[in-house]
């Protein structure tokens, strides 16, 4: 599938890769309804049973088969999990989902509210796929699977409550975090130190700061906590976190819309450039309509024009909250 290709580190390539995917996944569905030619090859009879087995896990999550983590965690993955716009997960419902975009190498956003298990769940993640990335390595020293580290990118605030629950679900052998803070002067002789860590921890505004040191690397996975910090692509934070490449993307944020619909085209930016078309292509038919309709004096024709926008936004962001959740 195209969606690899949406974590290429040339920018044109992921472009053209996430239009591709915005495009065919809206007409994949549509081979449903369509018997299979009676002189189909048996490869192509898996390619489309492969395809249809993916859509069915996008658009039925509770289909998706159980991730076994590969390593030890200290935690059972029983509590509840709310993603953006779908419905309710336990915990290991959620890590079965994060694999799932893992799998496909799909990005997305984990909403719920504080304390029901987002970090945990990206611990989750974060381990298996180190581990099965370092596995792989080993035996075929492909540099397709290179050990890379990851980067969480969160509010100061936040920073050592992330490298005391790494340290607090898992053994230090899995992901070994490096909190990367300070002044001018020691970070730049904490740069030393990055390569002999996995993970990195940081906050926006020292990543922004340091984005020169923090673009010069490929990242497994880059995950922005609070990430509706992000919702505003004109700042600084903002341009300076989309500079970054990573495999694998993910937001995490209790409030990933807090003011208008624009802000979820910056979140997207991030995720997916591309996928929900440019700045200007998007305000045009989306935010327009929708706050047109808004207006206290707007005509019938407005509101049910700002209606319809409504439901196909809310569509297309229920679609990817399946491929993006």
């Amino acid at each position: 599938m195209c969606s690899g290709r949406m974590s290429d580190q040339n920018q044109p390539v992921r472009l053209m890769a996430t239009h591709c995917f915005a495009t065919l996944i809206q007409l994949m569905p549509l081979d449903g309804g369509v018997p299979d030619p009676p002189n189909l090859t048996s490869q192509l009879a898996q390619h489309k049973a492969r395809e249809r087995r993916f859509l069915e896990q996008l658009f039925n999550p509770k289909s998706i088969e159980n991730y076994k983590v590969p390593v030890s965690i200290r935690a059972e993955l029983r509590c509840y999990q709310q993603f953006i716009f779908v419905m309710l997960f336990d915990l290991q419902s959620g890590v079965n989902w994060l694999a799932f975009l893992n799998k496909y190498k799909l990005h997305g956003i984990l909403c719920d509210d504080m304390g029901l298990g987002k970090t945990l769940q990206s611990i989750c993640i974060l381990a298996g796929d180190h581990f099965y990335r370092h596995q792989h390595y080993l035996k075929t020293r492909s540099p397709d699977c290179v050990p890379l580290p990851s980067i969480v990118i969160c509010p100061p605030t936040l920073t050592g409550h992330w490298v005391y629950e790494v340290n607090k679900f898992l053994p230090e052998q899995f992901l070994y975090p490096l909190q990367y803070v300070g002044p001018p002067a020691e970070r730049d002789k904490m740069r030393s130190l990055v390569g002999k860590h996995n993970l990195v921890v940081a906050s926006y505004d020292i990543v922004r700061k340091d984005i020169d040191f923090f673009s010069s690397i490929k990242w497994n996975y880059c995950i922005l906590d609070e990430g509706h910090v992000i919702k505003n692509g004109k700042t600084k934070s903002s341009k300076a976190i989309k500079q970054l490449t990573a495999n694998h993307r993910l937001i995490l944020s209790g409030t990933p819309i807090q003011n208008n619909v624009l802000e979820l085209w910056s979140l997207f930016d991030f995720l997916m450039p591309g996928f929900l078309g440019t700045e200007k292509q998007f305000t045009a038919r989306y935010s327009k309509p929708i706050l047109a309709s808004r207006d206290a004096k707007s005509s019938p024709k407005e509101q049910e024009a700002g209606q319809l926008e409504s439901l196909e936004l809310l569509l297309v962001i229920c679609f990817i909250g399946h491929t993006s959740d």
